[in-house]
């Protein structure tokens, strides 16, 4: 992509983010302010059976990244082997029922599926996606985009299995080719900030753990046909008393906790 490509791009993400805040205050679409916190914060969880491990103090950086449209997917559909594959030309989205079903336990599921994804007449692409237990449940294994620049919890680039009876049975999958930093590095916050703020704000309920607190790359919104992605801190909580698991997602930039999706799509559930 040439450098005054790049240069529109970076004008509209911008013009863009201002449209977005101002249509997300007049929507309600409410990002809840994180409070300061401190040491004491951390010792108050522990008292309330708040289980987590030791929290990562350093303010790391992270991009504004762009994508353009991908149709990388449509262009080598016909690779596919031994599964009826239809391609969803609007969402850009490939949906596979597999001819011979795959057997897998809990046990041995990842490994089995990392081996599967790496033929391309299994699945496209197949080295871009990595493994998310975060998102994965017993009856979907999740596998999320990953590339220099970082790992994408989004729609727009997942490899989605279906399990069904012990046996993996189809998936679904979308693709970003490239990505393409629009802005220079910003700070972002720590994992214990975030964390000692959820909490402030009565997001981590008393007598649970936070099983996950991963950074990754989320869709802000789509702007003349451009997908704009912030980095956002997805951390699972799961309560030890039901065992049912949450997830809380938080702008690494801001440290708001994200309410309402920007992108209008359901949040990330575990179990």
């Amino acid at each position: 992509m040439d450098f005054r490509r790049i240069e529109v791009i970076f004008l509209i993400v911008f013009f863009s983010l201002d449209i977005f805040l101002f249509l997300s205050f007049r929507n309600s679409q409410q990002l809840v302010s994180s409070s300061s916190t401190n040491t004491s914060t951390v010792a108050e969880m522990r008292k309330r059976n708040i289980s987590f491990g030791t929290l990562d103090t350093k303010n790391g950086s992270a991009y504004y990244l762009g994508s353009q449209p991908d149709n990388s997917l449509a262009q080598n559909v016909n690779k596919l082997r031994n599964q009826e594959v239809q391609y969803d030309e609007n969402d850009r989205k490939i949906t596979s029922s597999l001819n011979s079903t795959i057997a897998v336990t809990t046990a041995d599921r990842q490994k089995i599926m990392d081996k599967f994804i790496k033929k391309d007449s299994n699945v496209l692409f197949g080295s871009d996606y990595k493994y998310a237990p975060q998102l994965s449940t017993t009856s979907q294994m999740v596998y999320v985009g990953t590339g220099s620049l970082g790992e994408i919890y989004d729609k727009t680039c997942e490899l989605t299995f279906t399990i069904e009876s012990g046996r993996v049975v189809s998936y679904t999958q979308t693709h970003v080719k490239s990505m393409i930093i629009l802005h220079e590095s910003q700070t972002i916050k720590s994992e214990k900030e975030v964390i000692t703020n959820l909490y402030a704000n009565s997001e981590i309920p008393n007598n649970s753990k936070i099983s996950y607190a991963n950074l990754a790359y989320t869709k802000l919104l789509v702007a003349k046909n451009s997908t704009i992605y912030i980095p956002v801190w997805f951390v699972t909580i799961r309560n030890k008393d039901s065992k049912v698991s949450s997830v809380k997602k938080v702008n690494a930039f801001t440290g708001n906790i994200i309410k309402n999706s920007a992108n209008g799509d359901s949040s990330y559930n575990a179990q």
